[in-house]
């Protein structure tokens, strides 16, 4: 009798292991993508300093990141060479190492060209493969997470045709038409710096809509963020599946809008861009640098676009003229002053939106 328990206790182990090896692996997480976006961001002025420490900020309250997507005007303090101290000023130290520890990907602005600064740009991310700094080109493909398994694909471009060779443009279009013609992830992202659409003071880019914008339309691009417009806008413009992000404010003056009848969203403010990617949604947000929920939306993988949260947007200003020449300040939000003195080296920042290049419309 004893020995026949032993058996049925036997047997009832066996059953009860076997269970245990088919019960439901451990359940893994979907699949998820988390960048920063944001531009015009080199001025190593307070201003910059309070958006890293929004970003900081934000990125410890939301522990997966996978990257910062840099808008151009990168950085608007001299560089001389790769060795120049303000990359570690400006960039470097300024950006949270710890609480920032990912890539940060960069377009070139029309800043970025001034004295050549693209040429030590270029160098630096060369030259120092171990820094968070990455521009292998000018222009160049991104897949995130990884390339071999990828969720979405961004397209860093070059919008800087004024600075460029006839050949170098049409050089990049092919590109992008090739890039575009490939296998791609879920979702599709196309930076630069220039705006295509803007409520600010540099206005809608005809030339870019002309020859990006069927590009961007025929291959279904799900957004194009940029900056140049010293703002954060949200805008969805009828005829135009794809939705544009302006995200420059990094921390540059701010000035205000020249428009206010488009939408959803625009406002003269620093702040970020946050995009959270999924198998089926978007979801951006637009965040000041106090680390506040301005606007936010979630867009579908078949285009559906919709408004979870927002605040009200920006007024247009009553001085059009002085907004287009760049001498009218928003009143709302005055520019601040250098966070420190440089280091090193003698550098001084250079002056903010008074140049004759900051006044030019492309």
């Amino acid at each position: 009798m004893k020995q026949s328990t032993k058996w049925v206790c036997f047997v009832w182990a066996i059953a009860m292991a076997a269970s245990s090896s088919l019960a439901a692996p451990p359940e893994e997480h979907a699949p998820e993508v988390n960048v920063v976006a944001f531009g015009d961001w080199g001025f190593g002025t307070a201003d910059q300093r309070a958006v890293a420490n929004a970003i900081a900020s934000y990125a410890g309250d939301h522990p997966r990141f996978d990257a910062a997507l840099l808008l151009g005007d990168n950085f608007r303090v001299p560089l001389e060479d790769a060795d120049d101290p303000n990359f570690q000023t400006v960039f470097e130290k300024m950006y949270n190492p710890k609480r920032l520890n990912f890539p940060f990907y960069a377009c070139l602005g029309n800043h970025d060209y001034e004295k050549d600064r693209f040429h030590a740009e270029l160098d630096y991310a060369r030259l120092h493969p171990e820094s968070r700094w990455k521009i292998p080109s000018r222009w160049y493909r991104i897949d995130l997470p990884s390339a071999r398994d990828p969720l979405v694909t961004v397209l860093m471009l070059d919008s800087n045709k004024p600075q460029m060779t006839g050949a170098d443009w049409d050089a990049q279009i092919d590109w992008m038409k090739q890039e575009l013609g490939r296998p791609r992830a879920k979702w599709t992202v196309c930076c630069a710096h220039h705006t295509l659409f803007s409520n600010g003071a540099h206005g809608d880019n005809g030339v870019l809509q002309s020859q990006w914008g069927t590009i961007f339309k025929d291959h279904k691009v799900d957004f194009y963020l940029c900056g140049h417009d010293h703002t954060l806008q949200h805008l969805q413009v009828e005829g135009w599946p794809t939705s544009f992000v302006v995200s420059g404010g990094g921390g540059a003056r701010r000035l205000s809008l020249l428009r206010d009848n488009r939408g959803p969203y625009s406002r003269s403010d620093t702040g970020f861009a946050a995009i959270r990617f999924t198998e089926t949604t978007a979801t951006v947000s637009l965040i000041d640098a106090h680390d506040k929920l301005l606007h936010q939306f979630e867009r579908s993988t078949e285009g559906t676009v919709r408004i979870i949260a927002t605040t009200p947007s920006d007024k247009a200003t009553e001085h059009p003229l002085k907004v287009i020449v760049g001498i009218d300040e928003d009143p709302k939000h005055p520019a601040t002053q250098p966070a420190a003195a440089q280091q090193g080296k003698s550098r001084t920042t250079e002056g903010t939106e008074a140049t004759e290049s900051t006044k030019k419309k492309f």
